[in-house]
């Protein structure tokens, strides 16, 4: 859980599951595979959602977090979720908390949408640490790319973030998903392919 985190008021998860399926997961209390859905999932959001493990209880994508994300950012609508990143940040920041904006629906149309472009524009403008990633396969790590070096400083001034985003887009497509290591045994509750 995250200190002093406080949830947007109002602001609920619903039938929304995207950390549910697109998190690994691999606590004592409960295993599952990367990009795979929890066999808690089901058409209303989360089946043991009074219930679910500490684990789950304690996570909340940045949507739930922070209020600079409208409405609209809901990741299952936007295809977008959100997520606060202490990890990987340069000293020269600082802030040293980051966001993490993983492409859960169509990259390219997302990265091409408007409101995606401003916000990206914004947070580089503000020194804000932003990365961009991509669920790998099912049981593989994201790929992740940060996006506050020149080439996206460059794409700002020039006004032409869309095209820089498209290239980090490619990048992370073209990545060597490294598999997500579960280290426990017991609990998993991802939901195999039956192929």
């Amino acid at each position: 859980m995250y200190e002093g985190m406080t949830l947007v008021p109002g602001r609920e998860c619903g039938g929304c599951t995207v950390c549910c399926v697109v998190m690994s997961i691999d606590k004592p209390e409960l295993q599952k595979k990367s990009s795979m859905p929890c066999k808690h999932c089901n058409s209303a959001g989360c089946a043991i959602h009074e219930t679910r493990p500490p684990v789950c209880r304690g996570f909340y994508c940045a949507w739930r977090m922070m209020d600079s994300f409208a409405e609209e950012w809901r990741p299952d609508k936007s295809g977008v979720m959100p997520y606060l990143e202490t990890e990987g940040i340069a000293p020269n920041f600082e802030l040293g908390t980051g966001i993490g904006l993983m492409l859960v629906g169509h990259p390219l149309k997302i990265v091409r949408q408007s409101w995606f472009q401003d916000f990206v524009v914004t947070g580089i403008m503000n020194s804000v640490p932003l990365f961009l990633s991509l669920p790998g396969p099912p049981g593989f790590q994201a790929a992740t790319a940060g996006l506050n070096g020149e080439d996206m400083l460059t794409a700002v001034v020039r006004g032409t973030v869309k095209d820089a985003l498209e290239t980090v887009v490619q990048r992370l497509r073209a990545w060597d998903f490294t598999p997500a290591a579960i280290m426990r045994t017991g609990n998993d509750v991802s939901v195999y392919d039956s192929d």
